[in-house]
Formats: C-alpha cells, sequence, structure tokens
C-alpha cells in the first residue's frame, strides 16, 4: 500500500534514516534537520527521530497529463491508432486532474511536468500546494499565428503536428519548454516526406496540409535546423531516435516514459545511448490512456527491467535531481535551504537501491512535504 497523502511538518526535527539518497549517492545514517516550513535545516540542537527505510527528496515526474483519465485502448497499435481510440474514449475532466493530483502525492511525488489543454490541472495543482511546471499544449500543423490567449506557458504538442512558428515561439520563452518527440516511427516518415498514416488521418481532422512546410528532415535534425536545443528543452520520449540523431539532440534533456511507449507502439528508446552522448534524464509516467498509473517508481521500475545493465544509481538520479533539473524547480535534493519532501521508502536495509527498482510496491511515507 502507498502511504497517505503528505502532511505537513508540524514543528523543528530532525530524522536519522537506515539509509538516504544524497549528492553523495547512497550514505548510511545521516541526520537530516527540517524546519516548520519543510526547509532543509541544521540539524544542530533539534531532537533526532530515527527511522527505518530509505530517505529519499520526494520523486519528480517530468512528464504527466492530469486531465486525462483511464481511455482503454488496444496495446501496440501504433500512435495514430491509439490517438483514434483515445479521442473515442472519456473526455479530459477537471475531476480527473484532482484524482491525479491526488494518485501522484500518495506515489511520493514532489513535482511535475504538467501538460494541460484545458487549464484544470493547475487550478488542482495550486489547491494542493504542490510545485509543478505547467505547460499548455497547442496543436495545429496550419495554424501560423501563435495564440494570444493560452493560459500558463505554451508549448507545441509536437514536431509533426504543430507549425514549427510555435515551436519557435515556446523555445524564445525563457525557462524550459517541452514537447512530444520521436514517439512513434510515423512521425519520421511525416517530417521527412509528407507521407505515412499521418497524412490521411490529418486530413479527415480537416486540416490544411498546405499551411505546413515538410521539412524533409528527422525529427532530430527538424528541430535542430530551428536553433531550439540546448538544455531548457525537455524532449518527452525519444523512442525512435537513433544513432547521429542522438548526437543532434545531445545538448537537450530527455524525459523517458517507457510504459507508454511499451503500450502504443512496443518500442523502447536508446537510453544505452543518450547516456554515452551525456544526455540528462529525467522520468514521467505520461498519462492514464497509455500506462497503467501516476507512480514514478513504477515507470523507473519499468526502466530497470528494460535496461538491467544500466546502473541504479542512474534511475534514482533521473527521478529526483533530474527531473527538478529538467522543470528547473528547487526540489530534487536532500539539501539545506530546500524544500524536496523528505519521503521514506521501506526497503529492506540490504541493498536498498536494488530493492527500490525491483517492481514492489513498497510503502513510502511523507515526513515532510513540499510546497509551491
Amino acid at each position: 500500500m502507498l502511504g497517505a497523502p503528505r502532511a505537513p511538518t508540524q514543528e523543528p526535527r530532525a530524522y536519522r534514516p537506515t539509509w538516504a539518497w544524497t549528492d553523495e549517492g547512497l550514505v548510511r545514517a545521516p541526520v537530516f534537520g527540517v524546519d516548520e516550513r519543510g526547509i532543509l535545516c541544521d540539524p544542530r540542537g533539534l531532537p533526532v527521530e530515527d527511522r527505518r527505510g530509505l530517505l529519499v527528496p520526494g520523486f519528480v515526474n517530468a512528464h504527466t497529463h492530469l486531465e486525462l483519465g483511464p481511455v482503454p485502448t488496444a496495446k501496440q497499435a501504433g500512435f495514430v491508432s491509439w490517438v483514434a481510440q483515445f479521442r473515442a474514449g472519456a473526455p479530459p475532466s477537471a475531476a480527473q486532474a484532482g484524482r491525479g493530483v491526488f494518485q501522484a502525492i500518495r506515489a511520493g511525488t514532489a513535482a511535475l511536468g504538467e501538460i494541460t489543454n484545458n487549464g484544470w490541472s493547475q487550478g488542482a495543482l495550486t489547491a494542493a500546494r504542490m510545485p509543478a511546471r505547467v505547460w499548455h499544449e497547442v496543436f495545429g500543423i496550419d495554424c501560423v499565428d501563435v495564440p494570444g490567449d493560452v493560459s500558463g506557458r505554451l508549448t507545441p504538442h509536437a514536431p509533426h503536428s504543430t507549425h514549427p512558428n510555435m515551436i519557435k515561439a515556446a523555445a524564445a520563452l525563457p525557462g524550459p519548454w517541452s514537447i512530444h518527440f520521436d514517439e512513434d516511427p510515423e512521425e519520421a516518415a511525416w517530417l521527412a516526406s509528407g507521407t505515412g498514416a499521418w497524412r490521411p488521418f490529418l486530413q479527415r481532422s480537416g486540416r490544411d496540409l498546405s499551411a505546413f512546410p515538410i521539412p524533409g528532415l528527422s525529427p532530430a535534425a527538424y528541430l535542430a535546423s530551428m536553433g531550439v536545443l540546448d538544455r531548457r528543452a525537455l524532449l518527452v520520449h525519444a523512442t525512435c531516435t537513433r544513432g547521429a540523431d542522438l548526437d543532434l539532440i545531445a545538448a537537450a534533456r530527455v524525459c523517458l516514459c517507457v510504459r507508454s511507449n511499451e503500450h502504443i507502439t512496443g518500442r523502447l528508446p536508446d537510453v544505452p545511448g543518450m547516456l554515452d552522448r551525456g544526455i540528462p534524464l529525467a522520468v514521467g509516467t505520461d498519462s492514464l490512456a497509455s500506462t497503467p498509473d501516476l507512480d514514478p517508481l513504477a515507470e523507473a521500475a519499468a526502466l530497470r527491467r528494460a535496461f538491467p545493465q544500466i546502473a541504479v544509481e542512474v534511475w534514482l538520479h533521473a527521478l529526483t535531481a533530474g527531473g527538478a533539473d529538467a522543470l528547473d524547480l528547487p526540489v530534487g535534493r536532500l539539501t539545506n535551504g530546500l524544500a524536496p519532501g523528505l519521503l521514506l521508502v521501506d526497503v529492506p536495509d540490504e541493498d536498498p537501491l536494488g530493492a527500490l527498482f525491483d517492481g514492489t510496491v513498497w510503502p513510502r511515507r511523507w515526513l515532510a512535504c513540499p510546497e509551491a
């Protein structure tokens, strides 16, 4: 069972867990002070409570769609087919956004990278006082003018579904921005030659395809040609990116959502290739339309199963500091002066990191809570 939703720290105190994940890696029995606001502080002079388990900063789920509820879709049908099935399902809702925030908190999530289409999730996150980077997603390969009435920060859906003017406008804003990227082979086919399954789908949707200049490039080369790839760019999925295209995106960041990839296309990203190029990684759950839950730890466990040759420390960094850096939020590290949330996970004392990612739904409890 997952722990109850977080409760605020009532008074300054200090905690000494069996293990803790810090900037120095896994450390045995360190002591952390936390004040009444949940901010980490010098523990000297504070009463110390011993706690069994692994203490980590609250997880960062760098890519969610809280407004989207569970939608039955066929496995490995491809993205175009998945979109058609999704559209036939239940519409997004404010109620689902609220439920999503509750689920995220119960899973030990300290901060979110949220994609909204209606603005409902922003209200739910504000009510929960949850740190988040919220982007308002825009579509339209034939929408040349950037909309001026978007609530929150603009983000383009994907290179194959959004006019380049919108992509450039999003990348020109200060701070991080996000885009779905190279998720399915049909995306590359459309950008390279204007063919494949996207053409009839877009035509049925009533889009003016003449307004979109087919670049004749791969998704990576297309974004590179716009000059928008740097560490502020969070490329979500990168499922099909390989070889020279990985070199092109090496200046950006990647958010991995492998359970969604396995459900929609049955493909996995080239994570070893990303690590070889020093690409910073974050982890996201995507939406309940393609994953069973909003638990970032379950997402990281799926990465561990898919890539057993990669050290588990990579996944814990991606779950915490990697996600925090991608969203530019002051969480993800057990550092004095920050309020990352103190999450205690009840894993065995022996090999706590190995156990953390073995797929078990370990009990977890908030000792101190992050707040926006």
